[in-house]
């Protein structure tokens, strides 16, 4: 039983610091004695649980995890063709780098309300995410590409290796482990900033859409604010720990694949 706890030692902190927390969250909202402020904890998990009986609430989870998916993907593929390859020419690199800043520091709110006039409400959260995911991903990439040896780079020229030949079974096996260890951490922030944009342009069936219902009944349904607030948090949470999950796995299978 001791090296049962002992091996979970880390787990069992981090679920005491989690119980800890909630138990001010309550004391916090009794002392308050004011929902429309801060409800309780209880009220917030008992309005959760009301949610996780109807439709929109597995819907708008649904459509916002799509969402997110979109954009994070698309980000990644982008990120990485062209990390690869701004990596070996320095044209590119260039040519990307204004555009790249842009990239990181565009706020949020604003680039928002800008691209929902373009793109509509729906298909704007995945664009949004995709913003915020790819300049990490390009920039991981494109470092990763510029640290081969040369070594290497010179025998790919002595062999007459074409350019696409060295992305797809030199680069790409190469640096993939190094980015996607690196990137994995992204899918969370890409999350909240999809939920964000959701909130912001009024993106129907969607966790962002939902928040913005009840803020805008806060006085009687703060609650409910909270218990969207919660799924976002967990939902985040277990989505990032899948995709932790896949890429270890992925990452496994082709460390096994360069190294044979």
């Amino acid at each position: 039983m001791r090296s049962v706890l002992h091996n979970n030692r880390y787990w069992l902190i981090a679920i005491c610091a989690a119980l800890v927390f909630f138990g001010i969250w309550e004391l916090a909202a009794h002392i308050i004695g004011v929902d429309a402020i801060l409800p309780t904890f209880t009220s917030t998990v008992a309005a959760l649980g009301g949610l996780l009986s109807t439709g929109t609430f597995w819907g708008a989870m649904g459509a916002s995890l799509l969402r997110a998916l979109i954009g994070f993907i698309v980000a990644f593929v982008l990120g990485v063709v062209l990390g690869i390859t701004a990596g070996k020419y320095r044209a590119l690199a260039a040519i990307m780098k204004p555009l790249n800043a842009f990239m990181r520091t565009v706020p949020v709110a604003a680039i928002t309300l800008v691209l929902a006039i373009w793109v509509g409400s729906n298909v704007l959260p995945s664009v949004i995410g995709l913003l915020l995911v790819f300049p990490v991903i390009y920039e991981q990439s494109r470092s990763a590409t510029e640290n081969i040896p040369r070594e290497l780079e010179e025998a790919m020229d002595e062999a007459g290796a074409r350019f696409w030949y060295r992305f797809i079974y030199v680069y790409l096996p190469m640096i993939l482990p190094q980015v996607l260890s690196s990137v994995s951490s992204t899918f969370g922030m890409n999350l909240k900033a999809v939920i964000t944009a959701e909130t912001l342009a009024y993106s129907l069936h969607s966790i962002g859409i939902q928040i913005y219902y009840a803020k805008a009944n806060f006085v009687f349904e703060a609650p409910t604010l909270f218990a969207w607030v919660m799924a976002a948090v967990v939902l985040s949470v277990l989505a990032e720990a899948g995709i932790k999950a896949i890429i270890k796995l992925v990452t496994s299978r082709v460390s096994v694949a360069v190294t044979a």
